[in-house]
This record gives structure tokens, sequence and C-alpha cells, in this order.
């Protein structure tokens, strides 16, 4: 028996939108690819691994005709290893 969708929004699927991520305590900056965007949350795949619970600063760009350029602090919530290699992140917003 398969569970509920319990997600309070809908999720948009991106494709061609970069993100542009700075982890807050370190400074390092670093582009990923967008997978999904929610009211509540972002997912991204990246080349490098942040840690599940470092803040970063997002911004959203892309060719995706629902979403405008956005700009957001973000709470990593979840890193899993990504078939074929990066990671997939996922955690939430908080609009600057």
């Amino acid at each position: 028996m398969s569970q509920p969708n319990q997600r309070q929004s809908t999720r948009l699927t991106l494709e061609g939108t970069t993100v542009g991520v700075v982890d807050v305590e370190s400074g390092i900056e670093f582009c990923a690819d967008a997978r999904t965007l929610s009211g509540e949350g972002l997912s991204f795949r990246s080349a490098l691994e942040p840690s599940v619970g470092a803040d970063m600063q997002v911004v959203l760009r892309g060719t995706h005709p629902e979403v405008k350029p956005l700009r957001a602090l973000f709470k990593v919530l979840r890193v899993l290893p990504a078939v074929g290699g990066g990671f997939e992140v996922a955690g939430r917003l908080h609009p600057v």
C-alpha cells in the first residue's frame, strides 16, 4: 500500500535551471542543477557534498517559465549520493 503525499504544496520539476549556492559558514561558492522546487523546499544535484544542517544562500536562475529568479536562505535537510556521481541535496527554503 502506498503512502499518501504529505507535502503541503505542489512541486515543480525544473530543467535548465542553475542554482548558485554559497555556504554561509565557509563562504564556499558552487553551482548546482535544480531538480524540484516547492513553496517550502528545493532539491538540486551538486558535485560538492554539503553537510546536513548547513545554512546556504541560494539563487535560482533558469529558463523555466513559472520560476522567476529567486534568492533565499536554504537549510540542508538531506544529502544522498546521486546515480552517476555527485549528490542529491534537499532542504527547506527561507525567503530573504
